[in-house]
């Protein structure tokens, strides 16, 4: 299916040509080519990459002419100049624009035998066009991503109970998958869902400036998110250690469900008495009473619960959070996202 970036980048394309024949630039379509470079992901990305192009393309262009004019365009004085262009903007760390502005001084110099001095004009006004065309184009109508960003973050987080249910039927089944390649491929899935997220939150948090965003902003959620992720690791990890026939597997069992039903209802905005729930994720020494062989069965589990707590900890308490939650309080949850849950 063709985005709305890529007709945007079509339409910007063909108004840059137009114009740059308009006002009789060589070549016209060296601006169509340009305003590809201008139809960003974001607003802000198209403004700054418009800006930086501009003041590169400046200096490429008077450079080129300037070496053009007085010594001429020899092969070897063209390789120079871009070799100087390159290593200036490798030292200012500006290397987005350094292709644009190697291309400016090869056509400057390279069409400075047909057009004189104004090589470089033409070659600036080209640039200038196709950037400003393919920026205003972009704004016509913004980069919409929110809607992207909702998806992801939903499911993120329903993939992270899906890891849950996957381990607390194993644990029924009195097996655990393997983490190496099962379990760390479900891990892996997760993690590029995140990262898409995290990469999506980024082109809106650029474009706010643009005016006010309706609803809360969840970019830090994929944060939290990555940090469950590794939090459920560590689950499996202990558990592939763990005797399955030991009686607290029947109560590891109870708490993976019941941690699941703490998360779904903090994302419906319901209520949950969290300061039971974090009781109920430990393990039963006392049943153990001064055994030490069977305390040392326990540890697994004990590893079990420790993950299992602290990646409901960084769901419920996490810094920013857009909800608020107290630990001895039964309490409201708002939900993290007006998201539709997918099933």
């Amino acid at each position: 299916m063709i985005g709305f970036r890529v007709i945007k980048t079509a339409i910007a394309i063909g108004i840059s040509i137009w114009i740059a024949r308009l006002l009789h630039l060589d070549p016209a379509h060296f601006a169509g080519v340009i305003s590809m470079l201008a139809v960003q992901p974001s607003v802000y990305r198209s403004l700054r990459h418009t800006l930086s192009h501009i003041a590169s393309a400046l200096f490429a262009a008077i450079l080129g002419i300037s070496v053009a004019l007085l010594l001429g365009s020899y092969s070897i004085l063209i390789a120079l100049v871009c070799l100087v262009v390159m290593a200036i903007h490798v030292r200012l760390r500006n290397t987005a624009s350094l292709t644009l502005a190697v291309i400016i001084a090869i056509n400057t110099m390279g069409t400075a035998d047909i057009l004189s001095g104004s090589a470089a004009y033409h070659q600036f006004l080209l640039v200038l066009v196709g950037m400003t065309v393919g920026t205003m184009v972009n704004m016509l109508r913004k980069p919409v991503h929110r809607e992207r960003e909702e998806v992801l973050l939903a499911k993120s987080e329903n993939m992270l109970r899906t890891l849950l249910y996957y381990i607390q039927l194993d644990l029924q089944a009195k097996r655990m998958t393997p983490y190496k390649p099962q379990m760390r491929q479900q891990i892996d899935e997760v993690r590029t869902y995140i990262e898409k997220g995290k990469e999506i939150a980024q082109l809106v948090n650029e474009d706010k400036w643009l005016g006010k965003q309706a609803g809360n902003d969840p970019g830090f959620m994929f944060t939290t998110y990555e940090t469950m992720v590794e939090r459920v690791r560590d689950l499996i990890k202990a558990l592939q250690k763990a005797d399955l026939e030991h009686n607290e597997a029947k109560r590891l069992i109870r708490a993976v469900g019941l941690v699941i039903k703490v998360q779904e209802r903090s994302v419906q905005g319901q209520k949950t008495h969290l300061s039971w729930v974090m009781e109920t994720l430990k393990p039963d020494v006392e049943a153990c009473g001064t055994d030490t062989t069977a305390l040392h069965k326990l540890f697994p589990y004990y590893q079990a619960y420790e993950a299992l707590s602290d990646y409901l900890k960084e769901f419920i308490e996490t810094p920013k959070a857009v909800f608020t939650c107290k630990t001895d309080d039964f309490v409201e949850m708002p939900a993290v996202r007006p998201v539709r849950a997918v099933r």
